[in-house]
């Protein structure tokens, strides 16, 4: 009987021979049996430790996105995914009570080796009363429709058709609204991603194992022998305080004429597997009183970063009312902070508090638009619960802008995940892409976060004569992690048309920074758009031919390359031919129909 489980499951790994779905099926329903059989026997047979070994992460895939996995670990990651979710939902069907679940699907973490056994259980017990909450209300739920949200893969894809929904869009030609070009500018300082945590540790452990490093209380983690510089560290480590003042000082005491400050999110701390309410709140507050003393009247416009809720990622629909698992808190802690400090006006509450997004005029005939775009982040349980333009954000977004349209007025968009990303829900993407291809012409830019990287993404409209019709620039990041220098940009933007004309970016070398403890980092500008690469103007026209370029101009793509990673000496030492370098180049296109392979 033993030798005939050993078979059995051996489909596990019979499935990565095939390109189909049928074999994974088999895998998932083997492995399912034999998690069912190992929580009520309490047994570990061979099969099933046979089965635990082939599906165990490599140590090079632990902290990565699970969607950036390919070949054998996409599959891999889908047959746990699917077996798991199929097991424990079944046991919840027949009455297990709450802590017999978490305590066994911890032990399978741990088994897996997705994480060590302290992560596990912390990320385990902070998401668990969200993911059952939803298991419990959404009755028709299933593993595969789950596992395809959260992989969106070929071996996992999603297909169920509640997530097949459009958003109402004006169908019309769009009304011309008069584009003016000006010799005045003005200047916009984006930053974003500064991941502050408070429990950095100068000289701790930063080469722990965790997913967040350089923390107090892991000098004894693994035995690491790697110190944590003093003004961070490019390890998977976040900001201290002192890096953070730094960073917003500088940028105040060199930039004198700044009309606004556009923050595209995440305060808070890699820690993932042990974040509190508490302890996000006074990220949150400490964070925004920061900005407020440091730029005084400056106005700062901020988006909601996936860190900033609790836990991790999670955006619950205004219909979700449980205090434990809902949003509520953070909608109505940024409106009190981002109308109390003078940023917003009061006409922004109602619809921060209904979904963290917002929309404000600061001048006749310019408008900011700043989402709450962590709905469509994969990695949102919520996502399983209602897949439907969550809180109705795409359509006010739709009708804001068809309004901005009427009213003769130029557009900023603001949100922290990057509309292509490809851990965005696909059909959120989709119906996004959609609303900016109908304005682009009153759009004139988008600004993200998220990735950390220095990159930027050219929409391209729909149709026959495809062609760049947008541009969202993505900010960079403050914190180093990982592997990269801390930065920020300037960007030079028009009066009258709100184009950006040109981009500096501005970062500091950290090794350097750390052999000099007792004077503030060395910041600099690491380069402007136009004369790095060459341009005369950032006009969409000029930005296709640049892309065209970086496909035959190797030493312009191997700029690109270095700049992607801030110049981060750890980075830069890593191999990467040209062909490696290319494969950056498809992160920059978002089209409904991708022309990127």
């Amino acid at each position: 009987m033993e030798l005939y489980k050993i078979l059995l499951v051996a489909g596990i790994l019979g499935f990565a021979s095939s390109n189909g779905t049928s074999n994974i099926e088999e895998a998932v329903s083997s492995f399912s049996n034999e998690i069912e059989h190992w929580v009520k026997s309490k047994e570990e047979p061979l099969s099933f430790q046979h089965s635990i070994n082939s599906l165990a992460f490599p140590a090079s895939l632990r902290h990565q996105s699970w969607r950036s996995f390919t070949g054998e670990s996409s599959k891999s990651i889908c047959v746990i995914c699917q077996s798991i979710l199929r097991s424990f939902m079944k046991f919840r069907n027949e009455g297990m009570p709450d802590e017999k679940i978490i305590s066994n699907v911890i032990k399978l973490c741990t088994a897996l080796k997705i994480e060590d056994e302290r992560v596990c259980h912390g990320a385990v017990t902070l998401n668990a009363p969200t993911i059952l909450y939803i298991m419990d209300n959404k009755p028709n739920l299933t593993a595969s429709t789950i596992c395809g949200v959260v992989l969106e893969s070929k071996f996992c894809p999603l297909d169920d058709e509640e997530y097949n929904w459009m958003v109402n869009i004006d169908d019309g030609p769009g009304k011309t609204v008069t584009d003016k070009e000006n010799n005045k500018t003005i200047n916009i300082v984006q930053i974003t991603d500064l991941h502050y945590d408070p429990k950095y540790e100068p000289n701790g452990n930063s080469d722990c194992g965790e997913p967040a490093c350089c923390r107090k209380g892991q000098n004894g983690i693994n035995a690491g022998t790697k110190l944590a510089g003093f003004w961070g560290d490019y390890n998977n480590c976040d900001t201290p305080w002192h890096a953070v003042v730094d960073a917003l000082s500088h940028i105040r005491d060199t930039h004198t004429d700044i009309s606004h400050i556009y923050f595209t999110g995440d305060l808070v701390d890699h820690g993932v597997w042990e974040t509190t309410l508490e302890g996000n709140i006074q990220i949150i507050n400490d964070s925004y009183l920061l900005f407020q003393e440091t730029f005084g009247n400056v106005p700062v416009y901020p988006t909601l970063g996936n860190h900033e809720s609790q836990p991790l990622n999670q955006y619950a629909p205004t219909t979700v009312t449980n205090d434990e698992i809902n949003t509520q808190w953070l909608y109505k802690m940024t409106a009190d902070l981002w109308i109390g400090l003078g940023w917003l006006p009061e006409s922004t509450r109602s619809t921060i508090l209904q979904g963290g997004y917002y929309t404000v005029s600061p001048k006749k005939g310019f408008r900011i638009i700043a989402l709450n775009n962590n709905v469509c982040y994969c990695y949102n349980w919520w996502i399983w619960y209602q897949p439907k333009d969550p809180d109705n954000q795409l359509q006010w977004l739709a009708d804001t802008l068809l309004q901005a349209e009427k009213d003769n007025e130029f557009v900023h968009i603001l949100g922290h995940v990057p509309a292509a990303n490809e851990e965005c829900q696909s059909t959120w993407k989709r119906e996004y892409l959609k609303i900016i291809n109908r304005f682009a012409h009153i759009v004139r830019a988008q600004f993200n976060g998220h990735t950390h990287n220095d990159e930027l993404e050219l929409f391209y409209s729909s149709g026959e004569n495809k062609k760049v019709n947008n541009v969202a620039w993505n900010g960079g990041s403050v914190t180093a992690f990982t592997e990269l220098n801390s930065n920020y940009k300037l960007y030079i933007v028009d009066s009258e048309n709100y184009g950006v004309k040109d981009y500096d970016n501005w970062i500091f070398n950290l090794t350097l920074a750390n052999e000099n403890i007792n004077e503030r980092p060395q910041w600099y500008k690491s380069y402007s758009f136009k004369e790095e690469y060459g341009i005369s103007d950032l006009s969409y026209d000029s930005l296709s031919d640049w892309y065209s370029r970086l496909s035959r101009d190797n030493e312009l793509l191997t700029r690109y390359y270095r700049h992607f990673f801030k110049l981060a000496d750890p980075s830069l030492r890593k191999e990467c031919d040209v062909t490696c370098m290319r494969t950056y180049m498809c992160r920059i296109i978002a089209s409904l129909e991708t022309p990127c392979t």
